[in-house]
């Protein structure tokens, strides 16, 4: 047969492997999706419900937990004392279900203020640019410039302790990643397109800021304010450990292990249970919060 008669196959260039290849890339970007859409919606209702439980059970604890009971002291585990008391005889189980509250919902509220905090400084920052954003951020250097705990303490310390102190000084540090995480998004949005025509309309500078730019550059942050909250927790935990966070004798996680830190060697249920609550709560929310990351970014991809 000569070349001029000679058909041309397809075969020859292979389509249907290069097809099936296609095929074969969607399917496994597909199944990605639906496999972190599904990790998602697990462990959205896992924290849920956790929450729901840590907010409730307050209400159910069968002792009074500032309740001194000197028959009782440094007792284990029993029917009566499900858990155990502590060095006043306190009823471990209803300081655990009281104390729930204090230690992670102020730890939610502060991730809040944090995150609108700093979301508002970076955006603005970004948007703005020119001296404005280079005092801001190396404002914003000056509180990175130490460890985030170390410096936590230092401020908890020169203001006195307390709750309410110890929530300012984890806020006078926590807004920062926020803070140069919104820049960022701020700084790539704010030359695009759809930004470029909100100008034009005759937008406002703060309608352009916060009705185009904050909306799209929201998914990192909702991304960053979910792991933060366990990164909180545990420096509650560790200011009221050290007697800087929640005063005696309220019921808190972190507390109730600085009460337990002289008998620990004799009765090591007392440091062990509020140990083993922190530990829960802040894998549940890690492991939350990498669904999250996951979900959102399969849903850009």
């Amino acid at each position: 047969m000569s070349k001029e008669s000679r058909k041309f196959n397809f075969n020859d260039l292979n389509v249907s492997w290069g097809i099936g290849a296609i095929r074969k890339t969607f399917k496994r970007g597909n199944d990605g999706r639906k496999k972190a859409c599904r990790n998602f919606k697990i462990w959205l209702t896992v924290t849920l419900l956790m929450l729901a439980v840590i907010f409730f059970m307050q209400f159910f604890a069968p002792y009074d937990p500032y309740e001194i009971d000197v028959g009782n002291i440094m007792s284990g585990p029993s029917p009566e004392h499900i858990l155990g008391t502590d060095y006043l005889g306190r009823d471990l189980l209803s300081r655990l279900m009281v104390g729930g509250v204090r230690s992670v919902f102020t730890a939610i509220l502060v991730v809040g203020v944090n995150a609108s905090l700093g979301t508002l400084i970076g955006i603005v920052s970004g948007y703005a640019g020119g001296r404005a954003d280079l005092v801001i951020m190396r404002i914003t250097d000056m509180f990175q410039a130490f460890p985030r705990l170390i410096f936590t303490i230092a401020i908890a310390a020169m203001l006195g302790g307390g709750l309410g102190w110890s929530v300012l000084a984890v806020c006078a540090v926590g807004w920062t990643p926020f803070a140069r995480l919104a820049r960022a998004q701020a700084l790539s949005l704010k030359e695009r397109t759809f930004v470029n025509a909100a100008r034009v309309t005759g937008q406002s500078r703060p309608a352009v800021l916060f009705k185009t730019i904050l909306p799209n550059a929201v998914t990192p942050l909702i991304v960053e304010a979910s792991m933060d909250v366990g990164r909180v927790i545990l420096e509650f935990a560790g200011l009221s450990f050290l007697g800087l966070g929640t005063a005696r004798p309220y019921p808190e996680w972190g507390a109730m292990l600085n009460d337990a830190q002289t008998t620990f060697m004799i009765v090591p249920h007392t440091a062990l249970v509020p140990g083993f609550a922190i530990l829960a709560v802040v894998i549940i929310v890690g492991i939350f919060g990498d669904s999250v990351n996951e979900y959102l970014s399969s849903k850009e991809n």
